[in-house]
């Protein structure tokens, strides 16, 4: 790759399509927290709602034989797979409502602070067990963003970003999204949670180093 069609790493438009109660876009949380560090990037947070039947209150999830198995499958992928995340996190009981924390994720976008934020939301759902669907859980996640909370709540309230959340999930069914994450790295597409060595490759074969690789 010559150096006039190479992309910088300021050019490279990076996406995540995903929905904050998917354990594996959690997964996808530090990988990208990471290639915005290392790589000088910033990732766009983006909605794709997994379960649009699922009212406010949330659904709990039946239990039965069925259900038992799938989690016990799915927890020995995440153990072997995610050894250092596995730990930490503690799988609802209950499918949490999403559409409310994708409004606030349009609020947060208008401060500036999208990305911190939807770092703050996944810990609070993943690693303490808070019900996203809640409106005290997103104030508080944009508290730790750096936010108003009493701010982030009166638009909430007032479904002040309803209609920017709503085109955001629209637009992630007409580009035909059916993975999360779904992640964008200019050119690339990769659906579904991948490697670390898979997302580095794809960098690398667009023509953006790491920082500390320019640096030395």
């Amino acid at each position: 790759m010559t150096a006039e069609n190479r992309e910088s790493a300021g050019e490279l438009r990076v996406v995540v399509f995903a929905d904050f109660v998917c354990p594996y876009s959690f997964l996808a949380v530090d990988q990208m927290d990471r290639l915005a560090r290392d790589y000088g990037v910033k990732p766009l947070w983006r909605p794709h709602w997994l379960h649009p039947d699922t009212p406010p209150e949330g659904t709990v999830r039946e239990r039965n034989a069925d259900n038992a198995a799938r989690d016990e499958r799915r927890h020995a992928w995440f153990k072997e797979m995610a050894p250092e995340q596995y730990p930490r996190m503690r799988f609802p009981e209950k499918r949490h409502y999403s559409f409310r924390a994708f409004e606030a994720l349009e609020f947060a976008y208008d401060q500036g602070l999208d990305f911190p934020y939807k770092t703050a939301v996944y810990e609070l759902m993943w690693t303490e067990g808070r019900d996203i669907g809640e409106i005290e859980t997103l104030t508080d996640a944009a508290e730790r963003a750096g936010m108003d909370p009493a701010a982030m709540k009166h638009a909430l309230d007032e479904h002040l970003y309803a209609e920017r959340a709503f085109n955001a999930v629209n637009q992630a069914r007409e580009l035909g999204i059916t993975n999360t994450p779904t992640i964008f790295l200019g050119k690339t597409r990769i659906n579904g949670w991948t490697y670390d060595e898979v997302i580095e490759s794809v960098m690398e074969q667009q023509g953006v180093r790491p920082r500390e690789a320019l640096a030395s």
